[in-house]
């Protein structure tokens, strides 16, 4: 008998559901048992000193557990946790500045406090798809990764697809890390997780529906749950077995820099059209990588303009999926960027062209940090000025950063009120966290907490003792009397 439950309509959220339904400790992790429970042993072991590897390469196929780990460790063991990613430039300067200092040097607490780190808490150190560091863009990164290792006081994970790809480049670092292999999740391990997530959405289902999704995905968690959404959403809250027939099997060898050659050099836009099927990215996430690499295709100007108007109509549709929902958009986006992109062209182009990454997505990974600080400080201080977040972050933000850095007193009330830490106070005066101008105003608070305590000690024991001689003068009244 086939297992279901009952909902309605599901529409989406902000939050994708790999996001949603993301582990927060590794006993929530699907699968990989074995590889979760070395990862957290090899952890204990820096909470009693130091393990003979610092470092761990997390090694498997992608969407099965890698990235979730290292993310679910550090929220278990109550660690901060510092994440570099594909999108970053990787070269020796960048990785030095990433976790150079922080590898070496004390944590901040939440409070904006200095830790030592043999006292508080750790940071560990998270670089992904470590096996893609190459090329001019990420030179002396692999170097640089090595020197890391050898001289942290922090943990560190390193995430890689191929294991061999990254440590023939560097027997040294074979040598420093600890490799931990994670395997593709079974398909009941899978299934289980789809049905819970089902149940928790309100979701009618079929059981053989979640087991061909499981079955379809090869043991890519992450695969499997997207596939789950977007059967899902915009649906009226069931979902049969003939509605994952329509997904048909994924090729997960398909890459993007094949698609794009596919697309921008092909003359049929029917096989650029199918060119996207077997690949693992949304039509939002393609677009970007179209838009970078046109003009290094499309070197006649009418080509280009026609190429443009095309990614134009695809973000009109995009654009009506995310105001309105309208998922159905996102089939016309795909055919306007692959399709209608590719009979732009009025000649056939070959040879070799060199592709991108797209720089807006670097631009926007390397700035996250950065805009978090920004929200972060905007939300402490909206209440206190009687406005929104949003007001201070877009129009009060300028005369907020000025006065912060020009006046000393209204330095210090804000960051007392505000509750504001090193990273968010440093921000804001376009410096370090650990400047001595950063140390020296965490130290000072520091210093009028003691002091205030002081004070209030010596209160305590004045009124202590004008208590006791008030005692000791109505005990002398009575014997008198």
């Amino acid at each position: 008998m086939e297992s279901q439950t009952r909902g309605g309509d599901i529409t989406a959220t902000k939050e994708d559901w790999t996001e949603k339904y993301r582990p927060n400790t590794l006993s929530q992790v699907v699968g990989n048992k074995k590889a979760t429970d070395e990862l957290k042993s090899w952890a204990s072991k820096w909470v009693a000193g130091k393990p003979s590897k610092k470092a761990v390469i997390l090694a498997g196929k992608p969407g099965i557990g890698k990235t979730t780990s290292a993310i679910a460790l550090a929220d278990e063991m109550g660690w901060e946790k510092l994440e570099m990613n594909a999108s970053d430039q990787r070269n020796r300067k960048s990785i030095k500045n990433f976790v150079g200092r922080s590898a070496v040097d004390d944590t901040f607490s939440e409070s904006g406090d200095f830790t030592p780190y043999k006292e508080g808490k750790r940071t560990l150190l998270i670089l992904d798809e470590a096996d893609n560091i190459f090329g001019k863009e990420d030179k002396g990164g692999i170097n640089e990764i090595v020197m890391t290792i050898q001289k942290t006081v922090q943990p560190i994970v390193l995430i890689a697809n191929d294991y061999y790809g990254l440590t023939r480049r560097s027997d040294v670092l074979k040598k420093l890390c600890k490799k931990i292999d994670f395997e593709p999740v079974k398909k009941e391990k899978v299934t289980a997780l789809l049905k819970g997530i089902c149940e928790n959405e309100g979701i009618e289902f079929k059981i053989s529906a979640l087991r061909a999704i499981a079955e379809r995905c090869e043991g890519d968690v992450r695969s499997a749950v997207r596939d789950l959404e977007s059967l899902c959403l915009g649906k009226d809250g069931r979902l049969t077995h003939k509605d994952v027939d329509a997904l048909g099997y994924r090729n997960r060898k398909a890459e993007i820099f094949p698609t794009l050659k596919d697309i921008l050099k092909n003359s049929d836009p029917i096989e650029a059209k199918e060119s996207v099927r077997d690949l693992d990215e949304n039509p939002s996430e393609l677009i970007v990588w179209v838009d970078e690499n046109l003009p290094r295709e499309y070197d006649d100007a009418r080509e280009l303009l026609d190429g443009y108007r095309w990614l134009a109509k695809a973000d009109i549709y995009l654009g009506r999926v995310t105001k309105r929902q309208w998922y159905r958009s996102w089939t016309y986006a795909r055919d306007a960027m692959t399709a209608g992109v590719c009979s732009a062209k009025r000649r056939s182009h070959t040879g070799w062209t060199r592709y991108a990454f797209p720089t807006w997505i670097r631009k926007m990974s390397s700035s996250k940090r950065t805009r978090n600080i920004k929200s972060n400080i905007s939300r402490k201080v909206a209440p206190h000025v009687h406005s929104t977040s949003s007001k201070v972050n877009s129009a009060f933000f300028p005369y907020l950063k000025y006065l912060f850095k020009n006046d000393s007193d209204i330095r210090k009330k804000l960051t007392e009120d505000c509750g504001l830490n090193a990273g968010e106070v440093a921000y804001l005066l376009d410096t370090t966290s650990d400047s001595e101008e950063v140390r020296a105003l965490f130290f000072e608070k520091k210093k009028e907490t003691v002091e205030e305590k002081k004070r209030e000690k010596k209160k305590e024991k004045k009124e202590k003792k004008k208590d006791e001689k008030e005692e000791e003068g109505k005990q002398r009244s009575l014997l008198e009397f």
